[in-house]
């Protein structure tokens, strides 16, 4: 009976030594442990803009803007000044200094402007209505070319 209690508290399950499985290696057989390797990863803001970006399109952009400030006695028309004239909601803002500094905004830096005055409804709707103007406009131009 000794010899059996002995042998059971020497033992910690199965008839394995205590430690066997949770007691690691022992002095003389413990590794040195190399550091661990840590990369470090950083978003990059810009590539999320940039992802959006097309250079095909922003090439494309990048002409017709030469094309309209190259050829502006083509298309800034008597037509065009006519229509800005006699639309209201648009000459009424036109006539505005503070929408004009809004809209010249919008044309240097349309990102931060869109952001500034994207919750102004008055600003909303001179943008729609300017922009539906404009439109129709060229819509006009292309059809009276294509004839």
């Amino acid at each position: 009976k000794q010899w059996y209690q002995r042998r059971v508290r020497g033992t910690g399950y199965a008839g394995m030594r205590r430690g066997f499985l949770s007691g690691g290696l022992s002095g003389s057989q413990k590794r040195e442990k190399k550091p661990a390797k840590i990369t470090e990863l950083k978003a990059n803001p810009q590539a999320k803009v940039d992802g959006l970006k097309l250079k095909e399109v922003q090439n494309k952009m990048d002409e017709a803007n030469k094309f309209l400030s190259d050829n502006s006695n083509e298309w800034l028309s008597d037509d065009l000044l006519r229509n800005i004239t006699s639309n209201d909601k648009i000459n009424n803002k036109l006539s505005n200094p503070q929408f004009m500094a809004a809209f010249a905004e919008f044309q240097s830096n349309p990102e931060q402007a869109a952001r500034k005055y994207g919750d102004n409804p008055e600003m909303k709707e001179f943008i729609q209505e300017f922009s539906g103007l404009m439109g129709n406009h060229f819509t006009q131009l292309a059809d009276k070319q294509t004839r």
